[in-house]
């Protein structure tokens, strides 16, 4: 297995060296490790004896995804929401590369108003995202569809399937039909949030940027509150507080029962995904783990007579 991965990473470096930004330079490939579903690399290339390392992903396999991930992209660095993009195509997204930490590596060691000063940070990006102008014919969120598309990838029985298709009906009604569409993110989790080496914990409003826009959408924005809580593993008490500093950056306002009602939807899409992605992953018991931990948070809200977790 190990020389099979290894294989497969050469293969991509000699991609990466053809693309025309590396071509006449002197590159050294680094292999970034915490993406769960993307190669994504660190390049360092010198040209006429000038160095810059840059951030490079490779799009392979997600061509469903990959144009509005790009369009979105180019969008946000722009207006400088996220790094800016120096080269594209249909297989590879170059970035610039930000030296510092994620959100998560930043406020690792920090106490007492570390989560809060977190949030604040996530909002303050995300309403950013919200307010530009998204790209044309930008894919519209269908989240049942998004719902029985990820059931249909994990292996269960029927009775699962039946019960799970059941749930998904039940849960699903208030998402029917959409208004007030903005360009969401769909993936503000700590780890999507890089930090220049200048920021600063005392004005955590700059110097930092949103990336991987993979799961970018036109939808109301209490999807992407509700996705944010249900990614970065928040509960129904946090709803309030991360409402609170939303409004905090936007005018808008932010109804707290579709938020409630899009959480159920990305605790399950979540604990589906994180399913799917456990089968063949050499963190397996880390991604199974995940996946009960949504459905756990699912259970919290209390939507359903019986818990969610007792049919996994």
């Amino acid at each position: 297995m190990a020389a099979l991965i290894n294989q497969k990473i050469n293969s991509l470096s000699e991609e990466i060296k053809a693309l025309p930004y590396f071509v006449n330079g002197d590159c050294k490939i680094e292999r970034l490790t915490g993406g769960e579903s993307h190669q994504c690399f660190k390049v360092t290339v010198n040209k006429n004896a000038i160095e810059k390392s840059v951030f490079v992903k490779s799009l392979t396999g997600h061509q469903q995804t990959a144009q509005a991930e790009i369009a979105s992209n180019l969008v946000a660095a722009e207006k400088g929401v996220a790094p800016a993009i120096i080269y594209y195509s249909a297989s590879w997204l170059v970035a610039e590369f930000i030296t510092g930490n994620s959100l998560t590596d930043f406020y690792q060691q920090q106490t007492g108003s570390a989560t809060m000063n977190k949030v604040t940070v996530a909002m303050n990006l995300m309403v950013k995202t919200h307010q530009l102008t998204p790209p044309v014919n930008h894919p519209i969120l269908a989240i049942k569809k998004l719902l029985y598309r990820q059931a249909s990838n994990i292996k269960l029985s029927q009775y699962q399937h039946v019960a799970l298709d059941n749930i998904i009906g039940e849960i699903t009604p208030l998402q029917t039909k959409h208004s007030n569409l903005v360009l969401c993110h769909g993936d503000v989790n700590y780890e999507n949030i890089r930090l220049s080496a200048s920021f600063n914990a005392e004005n955590p409003l700059e110097h930092a940027w949103l990336v991987d826009f993979e799961c970018s959408s036109l939808a109301e924005a209490e999807y992407d509150i509700a996705m944010f809580i249900a990614i970065n593993k928040l509960g129904i008490k946090d709803i309030n507080a991360v409402i609170h500093d939303y409004q905090q950056f936007s005018h808008a306002a932010v109804n707290e029962d579709k938020v409630r009602a899009y959480l159920a939807c990305c605790y399950l899409i979540n604990g589906l995904w994180y399913f799917e992605a456990g089968y063949q992953h050499k963190q397996a018991q880390r991604l199974i783990a995940n996946a009960h931990q949504q459905l756990i948070l699912f259970d919290q809200l209390g939507l359903l007579k019986e818990k969610i977790t007792l049919l996994f």
